[in-house]
């Protein structure tokens, strides 16, 4: 990324690390996937049970490799059946720590989720002792407003190609509020102020980073 730019985006991070900071949310600010990777590496540390949410910027971070060789993670798998799913899930709500990417975080410091099953919603909200929650500078929107624009015209269509669904977005590439029995869209979460009890680390990142 040219260097005035990459400024320019540190800029509205940290501006926006500080609306988080604001609403209750531990708030981060790091310049590169490794530099992420490391600091919740070392927030996690060893010997935790750790759920997932399936994201793709958890992915791109390289996080699922690193910490399975020292934690426990509970994660489902396409292969699971709907029941080895559902206890994976619960395994999630009752974790140390769970990891997920939000689809949009406004510049006021909320942040907004998309599900198709709910798993993830739930854990997000109450269960994990620690949400962490990694997104990169292209998750940044103004209001929640923007955000549901982007959580549904841009991540909720990329994830629908990635799964290979076949949803009416991934031909016509805009949401089409559809009602297909494959539809991924189905659930909306949005943290306006950190709940009580759960610990939230959000780690605004300095890349392009999910969808």
């Amino acid at each position: 990324m040219e260097e005035n730019k990459k400024k320019a985006i540190r800029l509205v991070l940290e501006n926006t690390k500080k609306a988080l900071i604001k609403n209750g949310f531990k708030a981060e600010v790091c310049e590169g996937k490794e530099e992420a990777a490391e600091k919740i590496l070392s927030l996690i540390g060893e010997g935790k049970k750790v759920g997932m949410g399936g994201s793709v910027t958890v992915s791109q971070l390289g996080l699922p490799e690193r910490i399975i060789s020292k934690n426990t993670i509970y994660a489902h798998k396409p292969q699971m059946s709907t029941e080895e799913r559902r206890k994976t899930w619960l395994a999630c709500m009752d974790s140390d720590f769970y990891l997920a990417s939000p689809q949009a975080v406004t510049s006021d410091g909320k942040l907004i989720f998309i599900d198709g099953t709910g798993n993830r919603c739930a854990a997000l909200t109450w269960g994990p002792k620690h949400i962490i929650l990694p997104a990169g500078y292209n998750k940044i929107v103004k209001d929640l407003q923007e955000g549901r624009i982007r959580m549904r015209q841009e991540a909720a269509i990329a994830n629908n190609i990635r799964f290979n669904k076949k949803n009416p977005c991934v031909i016509s590439g805009k949401c089409e509020d559809c009602a297909s029995p494959d539809r991924i869209c189905n659930i909306v979460t949005e943290i306006w102020k950190k709940p009580k009890i759960t610990e939230y680390s959000v780690f605004l990142i300095n890349e392009d980073l999910g969808y």
